[in-house]
């Protein structure tokens, strides 16, 4: 029987307890190895994990006031990517699959049309450019 990357996680937690409360038991060097090997597992079954926050930003960059994007990963690896985009009342106005964040922003994009000057000089703390 194969242990999936997150029974193979739980298990190395297990064995940092077991360091803990025994060091003479469970080696430092053993914990340590087994830590590494589980962050490797759980890494190669979400690969793109860390860049759903880069895609997020990147399209709520790129729409306009009041839409706002929500994103996931997808089993497919020719598509990784998928994201839908709602309105301020929560209506789907869009969704998409993509191969990159680049992709799937510039698509959005297109359809969308780029932001206002405003919205970005006010999302700088800016007033958009008025002066007083």
């Amino acid at each position: 029987m194969t242990t999936s990357a997150t029974q193979h996680a739980i298990g190395a937690l297990k064995l940092t307890r077991l360091h803990l409360d025994h060091p003479s038991v469970i080696p430092a060097r053993v914990l340590r190895d087994t830590c590494t090997e589980a962050i490797a597992r759980l890494q190669l079954n979400e690969p793109h994990a860390d860049d759903l926050g880069r895609l997020w930003c990147a399209l709520f960059a790129v729409l306009p006031r009041g839409f706002l994007p929500h994103v996931t990963l997808t089993r497919e690896p020719a598509t990784p990517f998928a994201c839908v985009i709602t309105d301020a009342t929560g209506n789907l106005v869009d969704r998409q699959l993509g191969k990159t964040i680049e992709g799937i922003t510039e698509l959005i994009r297109l359809r969308h049309g780029a932001p206002s000057a405003a919205r970005t000089a006010e999302g700088r703390g800016e007033n958009g450019g008025a002066t007083a």
